[in-house]
């Protein structure tokens, strides 16, 4: 897996990742029309947000965006082709954006999966996301759950002493 900015030339691969029905809804109701694809995730909201293919075998399998919300604080948002779903490649691109985030300093980081999610809900969890709130009064969108993690590193875990030999 790797992840590659996009920039204008990935048009084409972002309108046939967009026009499969499992992307439906994920930025915006229905299937995205070509200029909301080339206004949101072709480069043009740089530094603020940052979109990357998820590329596996070199083929563009999903997005993912980075965006900063404050000085240290911003938010993922990850969609992946039913194809690259449950194979670990969510989890790697997590991993990521976290690395990325800490190379960007910020030090906390959101998601807002849909409360009917529930899959999406018990992925970011496991990837180290803690639910903080339900949304439910966020006009035109759905009820969602707003969760967060921190990018600083975790302790790395030595060797476990034991008092049985």
């Amino acid at each position: 897996m790797r992840l590659q900015l996009t920039s204008t030339d990935d048009f084409t691969t972002l309108r046939r990742l967009f026009d499969d029905p499992s992307f439906h809804g994920w930025g915006g109701p229905g299937r995205l029309s070509d200029e909301l694809i080339r206004a949101k995730y072709l480069g043009a909201r740089l530094p603020d947000v940052e979109c990357s293919l998820v590329l596996v075998d070199e083929q563009a399998v999903g997005l993912v965006q980075l965006h900063v919300d404050g000085t240290d604080f911003g938010g993922i948002d990850l969609i992946l082709s039913p194809s690259a779903r449950g194979q670990g490649t969510g989890r790697r691109v997590v991993d990521a954006m976290v690395s990325r985030a800490r190379e960007r300093n910020i030090a906390r980081l959101t998601v807002d999966p849909d409360v009917q999610n529930e899959r999406g809900v018990r992925f970011w969890r496991a990837v180290g996301f803690e639910p903080q709130s339900t949304i439910t009064d966020d006009s035109g969108r759905a009820p969602y759950v707003l969760m967060s993690r921190s990018t600083a590193l975790e302790p790395a875990s030595g060797p476990r002493s034991s008092a049985r030999r």
